[in-house]
């Protein structure tokens, strides 16, 4: 039996070593991965998630939010916004949900109220967020 296994495992091992895969793909094909290639490059922004640490109504509770997220967190870039009638803190720029989480669990901390959501995210934003 174990003469068996043995000579099946060089058999499988000399003809893995010996063998050579080689694809030929289709010219349509080949320019189909070259326009999907160029036009992911083309685009300038994804859809992306960002950290919404506050949204008020409250002006001043934004610049209390906004004075106490730059102190404890300068090693982050955010932005403010007013949609009406909400002002809001926004944080970060990553590209899964998954990237955001222990960010998001570290803000929580001081932020009760911080939340993830989908946001439009220019590609050059995701190379500088923290």
């Amino acid at each position: 039996m174990l003469n068996k296994i043995l000579f099946f495992v060089l058999f499988c091992s000399s003809f893995h070593s010996f063998g050579q895969i080689t694809f030929s793909e289709e010219t349509k094909v080949q320019a189909l991965m070259q326009r999907y290639e160029s036009e992911g490059k083309a685009e300038l922004a994804i859809d992306g998630w960002r950290i919404k640490i506050v949204s008020t109504t409250d002006r001043r509770k934004l610049e209390n939010v906004k004075a106490l997220f730059e102190r404890e967190y300068s090693d982050y870039s955010y932005s403010t916004n007013y949609e009406n009638p909400y002002y809001s803190l926004k944080v970060g720029a990553f590209e899964t949900r998954y990237d955001l989480e222990p960010h998001l669990a570290r803000f929580k901390i001081d932020f009760r109220e911080a939340i993830p959501f989908r946001d439009r995210i220019d590609k050059t934003e995701l190379f500088d967020s923290k």
